[in-house]
């Protein structure tokens, strides 16, 4: 019986093992998605490299989740999930709209390599100061999410001395005492801000299929409005979380 007992303990610890070691492959295949989102961009196709890490940013919201679920800091212990994690992030966040910035010109020709290595070089530090999160997970200054304000760029068209400015203005914010709210980490907001998430990311992905093309007007101003009322929920929990600090 003993025997029998191992045996499906045995079973159970290489079935747990199988499942972690494909929720790091699919982690991988974040930067997979990224390396296309590079090529998207090398043959200037804007709407495909945000596509791809549309993709990417997907399977960073999921994977975090089914690493818990699977417990696999314990079923694959020589792998470090968090570091595998933060290099793909580092290369889809910073790097890829980075070299974005620099390769569309999103702000002006005398800065347009000046700010990509600022960027690279202050989210360095951002990956590895050990108190990047508050004791309740909302990040310490602004969070390095340069794909996500250069997706703003291209969703709204803006001019390059307007960038230049709102890049400017969040450099600073990364050193201020702003708490930005992480959408599946903290607890007090968690169910209402995973469905902000969501909406915010299928409302982006539609916008970003619809941009320069033939598309209703009242349909591109609606689903632009409920882009927008999503991201202001976010910014207004990270206001009210500052000022209450």
């Amino acid at each position: 019986m003993s025997k029998e007992k191992n045996i499906k303990i045995d079973e159970i610890f290489k079935h747990e093992k199988f499942l972690g070691t494909l929720v790091h492959l699919l982690t991988g295949l974040g930067i997979v998605a990224g390396f296309f989102a590079l090529i998207a961009v090398m043959n200037n196709n804007q709407k495909d490299a945000f596509l791809w890490l549309g993709l990417a940013f997907l399977i960073d919201s999921v994977d975090g989740t089914l690493a818990r679920k699977f417990n696999v800091k314990k079923n694959l212990p020589n792998i470090d999930g968090k570091m595998l994690d933060s290099i793909i992030d580092f290369f889809n966040y910073v790097i890829i709209p980075s070299i974005m910035i620099y390769w569309f010109k999103y702000v002006p020709d005398q800065f347009v390599v000046l700010i990509p290595a600022i960027l690279i070089f202050i989210s360095i530090f951002s990956y590895v100061n050990l108190n990047i999160l508050t004791n309740d997970n909302y990040y310490n200054g602004f969070p390095a999410i340069w794909n996500v304000i250069v997706l703003y760029f291209y969703i709204f068209g803006t001019s390059q001395h307007f960038n230049l400015i709102f890049l400017i203005l969040l450099i600073l914010l990364k050193f201020s005492p702003l708490k930005c709210i992480h959408p599946l980490r903290v607890k007090k907001f968690k169910n209402l801000s995973i469905l902000f998430a969501i909406f915010w990311f299928i409302t982006s992905i539609l916008l970003i299929l619809i941009k320069d093309m033939n598309i209703n007007s009242v349909y591109e101003v609606s689903l632009m409005f409920l882009w927008v009322v999503s991201n202001i929920y976010f910014i207004s929990v990270s206001i009210f979380k500052t000022l209450r600090n």
